[in-house]
Parts: structure tokens; sequence; C-alpha cells
């Protein structure tokens, strides 16, 4: 998917997540999300990335992608769950010396979790437990196609629809 495409499906989860108070094992409650919080989620939404020589994030953080390059793919290791959990876990770890809300770190893992579910509806798909299980999930909307932005449009007017819904009297 593109970027465009990882952010409207993204903004959808985000804010369903944020009218809707979600509790997660050792990270806290992820309602009502702060600045901070909210920069993460982003940052977690955009990371998988890090390993297209062409995204958004390869191209501001040159040097991370050279690296990840060493060890992974593209859609490799880096599109798994279990490396979206490790990244939390140092993140969780790095937030509770500075005894920052450790829900912080579970909203990168959301974006992450989002980013490899949309990545998931492609064809090219992603391995979602690897290096644990070969499967790969997939699906049958094309990277960069009509269909793809037509989805990617649909998505962020139904997020646009719950925003004016839940925070204005426009509905």
């Amino acid at each position: 998917m593109m970027l465009r495409s990882h952010l409207s499906f993204g903004l959808l989860a985000y804010i369903i997540l944020f009218v809707n108070a979600v509790t997660l094992p050792f990270l806290g409650t992820l309602n009502q999300p702060g600045l901070l919080a909210t920069v993460f989620y982003l940052i977690g939404l955009i990371t998988p990335d890090i390993d297209s020589p062409n995204s958004f994030i390869s191209r501001k953080v040159r040097a991370a992608h050279t690296i990840t390059n060493i060890f992974s793919r593209h859609r490799g290791f880096v599109h798994s769950i279990f490396t979206g959990a490790l990244l939390t876990l140092g993140i969780g770890f790095l937030l509770s010396l500075k005894e920052y809300d450790l829900a912080i770190a579970g909203w990168f893992f959301i974006g992450y979790l989002i980013h490899l579910l949309t990545d998931a509806m492609t064809p090219h798909g992603v391995k979602l437990f690897a290096p644990l299980s070969p499967y790969t999930l997939r699906g049958p909307i094309r990277t960069g196609s009509t269909h793809e932005k037509v989805i990617s449009l649909i998505v962020y007017s139904a997020a646009l629809l719950i925003i004016a819904k839940n925070f204005t009297n426009l509905l």
C-alpha cells in the first residue's frame, strides 16, 4: 500500500480507538492519547516501510534503511508482528526509564499493526508471524491501483464521518 492509504486506514483505526477505550496487558488503556502517544502511533504506522528504498521513512532516515537492508528485504522480517513487538518492548523499556506512560508504546504497536494489516490486503501480502510461520496473509488490492485509491478515499471519508459525528454538531 502507498503512504496515503496507510494514513487513511491509520486515521480510521485511530479515531475508532480514540472514541472507544481499549486496554492492553502491561501497556494500559489506550483511549484519549496525548500528543506524544499520537506521534508514536504515526511513527509505528510508517516504520515497517523502513525496508523499502522508496518509502517516506527510508528517504528521511537513510542510515536506518541501509542497516535494515542488511538483515531484511522489503516486506520481510520488518513486516512481522514479532518485529513490531520487539520494537514496542524496546520503546516501552526506554519510556519506563523516564517514567512515561507505557500506553505510548502500545500506540506505537497499534500503528505498526495497522500498517501490517493494510499491506496484507495486497497480492504481495505479509508474513505476519515471521519468523515463526512462513504463511503469507494476502489480499486482492494492487499497490498504487485505482482500487487502492478508491478504497483509501472511502476509508478516509469514513474516518471523517466518525470525527464529525463525535466531535462536531454537524451530524
